[in-house]
């Protein structure tokens, strides 16, 4: 729903910046750019503002997506930006032919199908909300999700009217393999985060910060050989994997406003009334409870355009495989580097040769085209 003009709350006792050295070994590798569908002939525009609620500070319901006609209100796309193994199925239609998507009265599915007709590809679904929004406060409520082996499973969020990363991304749900998910932002402007505010609720240090060659909460995006520039992700710990979360239901939810995007977990126990009403009213006490990461753009002197770091987002949800970034970290992987007919104990090609057949590497399908080797 359109988000109403934040009410500021008064700010909890400022806890110390953490150490982000401290962060887990577990912790996901650098992502790839994150799938994105083919540009839109015409961007779709955000909705025009809703009045709040008399009373004030909650949120009224302008789109849903629930019953048998969830996917009504999705587009699904077949572009796959991340040379995996993804073969994306073109509609609802053929989606739940070939057993990849269902919607019934009180449930949706996505999960991943059977083996494609074309070779090293697996059949299954991406969607993207028809509509986008500016500010909004959305939640998707959860009662299992994929994990496991070349699985790249995401929930995240998309500008429109513009190439990634210049509207911005925000991951909500995002791994691979047996590495924990981590929320990250990507925005082609600059931005960088205020550390002391970041942490004002609760620890949460960047999971980037190591891969962005040291610079803290730095938001600015941008992919090559060469660059440290992987986006921001303040996280509260620990880092969840996929299998993890599958044994977490509950609600995850974004909230956007001219001055922030907050992240909150819900355990499926503690979701409130408010939501059975379609009027949810996040305040200081969801900080306390269930925030998971905090982006507060305009409280950044660092952040200089901060209403326009993000433009109207779309919502995606998707399966993929392998690609550009759950191959290429097979190898660092403590499970899957197992995985495949002979274990190799680097997962690469300089420490043991590939034996045709018998043998499986990790590849990064960016720099050569093996797929007949990849794990």
């Amino acid at each position: 729903a359109p988000a109403p003009a934040p009410a500021p709350a008064p700010a909890p006792t400022p806890v110390p910046t953490p150490d982000p050295t401290q962060l887990p070994p577990s912790l996901p590798r650098p992502p790839a750019p994150a799938p994105w569908p083919r540009p839109p002939s015409a961007p779709a525009p955000a909705p025009p503002p809703v009045v709040p609620p008399a009373g004030g500070g909650g949120y009224v319901l302008d789109w849903e997506a629930k019953g048998k006609s969830f996917f009504d209100g999705f587009n699904f796309d077949t572009f796959d930006g991340n040379h995996g193994a993804s073969h994306y199925m073109a509609s609802y239609e053929e989606a739940k032919a070939a057993g990849v998507a269902y919607a019934s009265e009180s449930y949706a599915i996505l999960q991943a199908g059977t083996k494609s007709e074309y070779r090293f590809k697996r059949k299954t679904a991406k969607i993207s909300t028809a509509k986008a929004w500016k500010h909004f406060f959305a939640a998707m409520k959860f009662t299992h999700v994929p994990y496991g082996c070349g699985v790249w499973p995401a929930f995240f969020t998309l500008g429109t009217g513009a190439q990634w990363p210049m509207a911005g991304e925000m991951d909500i749900l995002e791994y691979v393999n047996d590495a924990g998910s981590m929320t990250s932002f990507h925005t082609a402007k600059e931005c960088v985060l205020d550390a002391e505010e970041v942490n004002r609720f609760k620890p949460m240090p960047d999971a980037n910060r190591v891969e962005n060659g040291g610079s803290n909460y730095n938001c600015r995006t941008e992919y090559c050989d060469t660059c440290t520039s992987l986006g921001c992700a303040p996280n509260a710990m620990p880092l969840y994997t996929g299998q993890q979360w599958a044994n977490r239901p509950g609600i995850l939810a974004m909230e956007r406003t001219e001055a922030f995007a907050k992240i909150f977990y819900i355990p499926e126990g503690e979701i409130p009334d408010d939501f059975d009403a379609n009027e949810p009213r996040p305040d200081a006490t969801w900080d306390a409870r269930w925030l998971i990461a905090y982006y507060p753009f305009a409280a950044s002197s660092d952040c200089p355009d901060p209403e326009e770091v993000m433009g109207p987002q779309r919502f995606i949800f998707s399966i993929a495989f392998c690609g550009d970034w759950a191959s290429k970290v097979w190898g660092s992987s403590p499970k899957c580097s197992r995985k495949g007919l002979i274990f190799n104990q680097t997962a690469s090609e300089a420490m043991l040769p590939i034996v045709a057949g018998r043998q499986c590497r990790a590849v990064d399908p960016l720099a050569e085209h093996a797929p007949a080797e990849d794990c």
